[in-house]
């Protein structure tokens, strides 16, 4: 049986004070930036903070904000084990997790699912912003149908962007090109907290008819911007370490590599829905 399993639940505290969430986040905000995001209003109450009890700095996250539970955590595996029964209740869990916590799951999951990926992280000192094109403006809400139709063309090769919802755009920072009265590209957010000087870059992507010809680069650079004008400290974004070529763009802008982790999902059985 594994080492994972035999441990006993000895200590979990529920953590409900921002304050010391917030103290344990910013330890590591660039690895912590959509729980940074997270102690905003609107996405709080939908947060389970676990943490092992008195001594212990590691700090998982359960939130419920999808019909899947997101599953984050920050620490050493030895820590977070003994709060396994509380983890991994969950039939499954989409996942965004260091390396090291990976056996954790798989000794609770049948079939774990997981993508190499690349926390990145804007340095101010590098970041070169990138000119605007002619047809480039930031989105507002009135634009969503059109962002939607864009996202759209993704769909069928499921290349569309994952876990976009309009609140994104209303609340967010959007940037998208437009030719002859369409949206071919954008650049946006997943999460933006000025109060706690976060913010996630998401939501790229450019219409297939429309690539190569540096939409992405130079969108993200006026999303970055826009979030270093509002006195946003901790700019980051996630990309698959699969995707050199994107990897490399956002070296350009003046990301580098905080971190690697793993997104997929853990499901209870082995069969694929």
């Amino acid at each position: 049986m594994p080492e994972f399993r035999k441990r006993l639940l000895v200590n979990v505290d529920y953590l409900t004070s921002q304050n010391a969430i917030r103290e344990r986040l910013q330890t590591d905000a660039p690895w912590a930036v959509y729980a940074l995001g997270d102690l905003a209003p609107a996405h709080f109450g939908r947060c389970r903070w676990l943490s092992p009890g008195p001594g212990s700095t590691a700090l998982a996250l359960l939130y419920s904000g999808f019909e899947t539970p997101i599953f984050w955590a920050l620490g050493a595996a030895a820590e977070l084990a003994p709060l396994a029964p509380h983890l991994f209740a969950s039939p499954q869990l989409i996942l965004q997790i260091r390396p090291e916590i990976a056996p954790l799951v798989r000794a609770h999951y049948g079939h774990v699912d997981l993508h190499a990926m690349w926390r990145m992280a804007l340095d101010a000192r590098w970041f070169t912003p990138a000119a605007a094109g002619a047809g480039d403006r930031r989105l507002r809400p009135a634009d969503l149908p059109a962002l939607e139709r864009l996202y759209e063309d993704g769909r069928a090769h499921g290349q569309q962007p994952d876990f976009f919802s309009p609140e994104m755009l209303a609340g967010g920072v959007f940037f998208g090109a437009w030719q002859a009265g369409e949206l071919v590209a954008v650049a946006g957010t997943h999460i933006v907290s000025v109060d706690e000087s976060a913010a996630a870059i998401g939501n790229v992507y450019t219409r297939r008819d429309s690539r190569r010809r540096g939409h992405a680069a130079r969108l993200t650079s006026q999303v970055a911007a826009a979030l270093t004008a509002l006195g946003v400290r901790t700019i980051a974004l996630s990309v698959r370490q699969s995707n050199p070529a994107a990897v490399s763009v956002y070296a350009r802008l003046g990301f580098t590599a905080h971190c690697e982790f793993f997104e997929g999902f853990a499901r209870r059985a082995a069969t694929l829905p």
